[in-house]
């Protein structure tokens, strides 16, 4: 019975050892795969704040009211401005290009709104203007929208342009990870 145990031990630690010593051929199996997020580049215009005529909203973030206008940020991209005078009609009226936009506050006809790692001030005129009043730099911000926190990440490489935005992508060995 003694000799049973130690065979049944010894094939046991045998085929443990052996699983876990297990070398893949050359060029298999060496690459990190992973979710994570890839960049997605822009050219230096797209980075300049402009109002513009207006398009439809495909991904809206936040809703904003003010006076008789109804503001909605366009995730990462900018501010969709409706007039809004009647709730069950509200017209769009344009569209404030503010790429990397995702929260935006109102006091007395100064729209505050974060761009490209900057909290900026802009004077509106009933949105038919808009004038860049000032910019404060925000803290941890890396050459552009960074990616989401928590996951890997395609490396920026500053010769590509602006990073404008984030997709989800499988990375194989992404050489960067997002803390903040």
């Amino acid at each position: 019975m003694k000799r049973k145990i130690q065979s049944i031990l010894s094939f046991t630690f045998l085929t443990l050892s052996l699983a876990g010593c297990f070398i893949p051929p050359e060029g298999e199996g060496t690459d990190l795969k992973t979710q994570g997020y890839r960049p997605v580049y822009g050219s230096q215009e797209l980075a300049e704040i402009a109002l513009v005529n207006s398009r439809q909203v495909k991904n809206p973030g936040k809703i904003y009211r003010y006076k008789s206008f109804l503001l909605v940020n366009e995730i990462q991209e900018g501010i969709h401005v409706f007039e809004n005078v009647d709730p069950k009609n509200p017209v769009a009226i344009g569209f404030i290009q503010i790429t990397g936009n995702s929260d935006m506050a109102i006091k007395e006809d100064v729209l505050y709104a974060d761009h490209m790692g900057n909290l900026v001030a802009l004077t509106i005129d009933n949105f038919n203007t808009i004038t860049k009043a000032g910019s404060l730099p925000l803290e941890n911000w890396h050459l552009g929208i960074p990616p989401p926190a928590g996951f890997h990440f395609e490396c920026i490489d500053e010769s590509n342009g602006i990073v404008i935005h984030w997709t989800k992508a499988e990375l194989i060995n992404p050489g960067c990870y997002a803390i903040n």
